[in-house]
């Protein structure tokens, strides 16, 4: 409750161009659920190896006469499991294990709670290609993370004291939000330096104290978001900022090449009407422009950069490398992986850092020019589809003629998809249908 108005206006500020319902999806449904997901997930695997260890426990004590026949040597709280089946000699089987290659489990130590997810993270010992498995690369990527956070929600932080010290202006110089940045950090060196981590409890619980009487706030800032609502619904010249009625892609995700498949799914009898908008097959400029992204994105990236952003050279040139960098790297990784399995892990995390950072590009892409799309749909196109990614951003700069290298052929390729900017959903439906 005390930290909805400050999430508010973060949220409220990031949210222009946004629907109602975007913003209740993405802010509101989608971060519960994915909580739900990791908390069920991880603190299962906690709570599973903490029993688990009990288990171990409760088989020395029985079998072998030593509750710590299996405990991890130099901790009293992590107990090696087993790789194999555990049988006595009358043969009993006392212990079966189904999850190899997940070992120590550790049982939870209060005096300790910082440690329980790094206990988790190192349980897993498979691969043992490595000496530790994926254990340390999991680790070293859930720092990473955290950092990444605490960085972020430092940032968003700032930006609304920031906003609340300038009496709501929009517009201040970046010094004083640096200047935020740092107090607040500051703050919270001093504060833990002093007490610690009781010091951080009690900075918590004063914050659901003060929350109290907010709540009452919050039930008439309720009303009037309902009394808003009701009156944009009327007329929507009360808006400060006006919903666009964006154009979109001429070429959408699952077009281009793969209009094969609408050609071969109808047995070459395609619908007139897709044959007449040029959806019937692909062009060759699809062809060539995905098989292009395909093997040589970061090329294809640099055609659209340079031409999107022709004076920012210097960080086309970085952004391009970058990408490269991180688009051959896992995919050398995962080669690799045939032959180091501890690689995995760290293959999967460059694979969607390099879907991320397209992703990126794409979203800054169309908000220069006022495509309509949205962050989720930018960041599973580019770490699937990438190719028909790329392909998109280069035919839209085609059609804008923004390319110095633009031919005749190109632009009769893609001529007949720009009609798709002047379908309507409805008709649009009748098409694919």
């Amino acid at each position: 409750m005390s930290w909805s108005a400050f999430v508010g206006l973060f949220v409220a500020r990031i949210s222009r161009g946004r629907t109602v319902g975007e913003v209740i999806i993405y802010s509101l449904i989608a971060p519960i659920l994915y909580c739900i997901l990791w908390f069920s997930v991880w603190g299962g695997v906690g709570l599973r190896q903490s029993r688990q260890a009990d288990e171990l426990i409760k088989i020395g004590e029985d079998s072998f006469g030593d509750p710590t026949y299996y405990q991890v040597p130099g901790n009293e709280f992590c107990y090696d499991v087993p790789q194999e089946r555990v049988t006595l000699d009358d043969g009993t089987v006392v212990f079966e294990n189904t999850m190899l290659g997940v070992t120590p489990v550790c049982k939870f130590n209060s005096d300790q709670a910082d440690f329980s997810a790094f206990n988790v993270l190192y349980s897993f010992s498979f691969p043992d290609s490595f000496s530790n498995g994926l254990g340390p690369t999991l680790t070293v990527i859930f720092i990473i993370a955290l950092a990444i956070y605490f960085a972020t929600s430092s940032d968003s932080g700032s930006l609304v004291v920031d906003h609340l010290a300038s009496n709501g202006r929009k517009n201040h110089h970046w010094i004083q939000r640096l200047f935020w940045a740092l107090t607040e950090g500051a703050v919270a060196t001093a504060i833990l330096s002093a007490g610690g981590a009781n010091a951080l409890t009690a900075v918590q619980a004063a914050s659901i104290v003060f929350a109290l009487p907010f709540v009452f706030l919050l039930c008439y800032t309720l009303q009037s978001i309902q009394i808003y609502c009701e009156q944009a619904a009327v007329s929507a010249d009360i808006m400060e900022f006006k919903l666009p009625d964006q154009p979109t892609f001429s070429m959408p995700i699952y077009g281009g090449i793969f209009n094969i498949c609408e050609w071969l799914a109808s047995l070459g009898a395609v619908n007139d009407k897709r044959i007449e908008l040029g959806m019937d097959k692909p062009t060759t400029f699809h062809v060539v422009e995905f098989f292009k992204g395909m093997l040589c994105a970061p090329f294809s990236l640099w055609q659209v950069l340079s031409v999107t952003y022709p004076r920012n050279v210097n960080k086309n040139k970085m952004t391009v490398f970058f990408y490269g960098l991180l688009f051959y790297s896992w995919i050398g990784l995962f080669a690799a992986y045939g032959k180091y399995g501890g690689l995995l892990g760290w293959a999967w995390t460059v694979f969607f850092s390099t879907g991320t950072m397209l992703g990126a590009i794409r979203g800054g892409f169309r908000s220069r020019f006022n495509l309509r799309s949205n962050i989720l749909g930018d960041f599973i196109a580019s770490l699937f589809v990438w190719p028909q990614v790329l392909t998109q951003m280069r035919q839209h700069c085609i059609e804008l003629g923004l390319p110095n290298d633009k031919n005749d052929d190109d632009i009769d390729d893609i001529d007949k998809d720009k009609e798709l900017h002047d379908l309507d959903k409805k008709e649009l439906a009748e098409v694919v249908a």
